[in-house]
């Protein structure tokens, strides 16, 4: 994996303080609105928000630091398979149960459709987006948030599967200090 260089490393800081400021104008109840809107989460922040950082990176990220600003909200239970995980993420209050549900599909559309992004606080999801042919995914929308399963037929995958799984279970028990130091790494 490449290693981010200080002018990267500045962006990628930048950019996340930018999606942080910005959570003090687009209240999380504005989560069922996005997806709503025409075009779903495209619509409103594909051509907008989305097109200011290149490769529609706001759209990801803000729904992202949403969720880390609602962690606490927020239960994840993971069950590791022989050949993956199975991930239950929900909450009980229904505008994060929608941030969960729309920042997963949102995630889960990117990868079907091979449009990856930066996102530097994670160093799995890059190499998934790398890697999309060498897994499988599953996506059941839940009535308070998703159950993901995902499996691989290769060992090394199936590490990257169960590494991911972590990494988001630390997002969703730490919050923000989780981000900073996948951010720092």
């Amino acid at each position: 994996m490449p290693r981010m260089n200080r002018r990267s490393l500045l962006q990628a800081v930048l950019a996340a303080a930018g999606a942080i400021a910005n959570l003090f104008v687009l209240r999380p109840s504005r989560a069922q609105m996005m997806m709503r809107s025409p075009g779903g989460m495209g619509g409103m922040m594909g051509n907008g928000m989305g097109g200011m950082m290149g490769g529609g990176m706001m759209g990801p990220m803000r729904l992202g630091m949403q969720l880390f600003r609602r962690h606490t909200e927020i239960r994840r239970s993971v069950t590791e398979l022989p050949n993956g995980v199975r991930a239950v993420t929900e909450s009980d209050d229904p505008e994060v149960a929608a941030l969960i549900q729309a920042h997963v599909s949102d995630m889960y559309a990117r990868i079907d459709q091979d449009r990856p992004f930066a996102y530097p606080m994670s160093r799995t999801v890059p190499v998934l987006f790398r890697n999309i042919e060498r897994y499988h995914r599953r996506l059941d929308v839940t009535a308070k948030g998703v159950a993901v399963t995902e499996t691989a037929s290769d060992a090394d995958m199936v590490q990257l599967i169960k590494a991911h799984a972590k990494e988001i279970s630390g997002f969703v028990t730490e919050g923000m200090p989780a981000m900073m130091k996948g951010m720092m790494r």
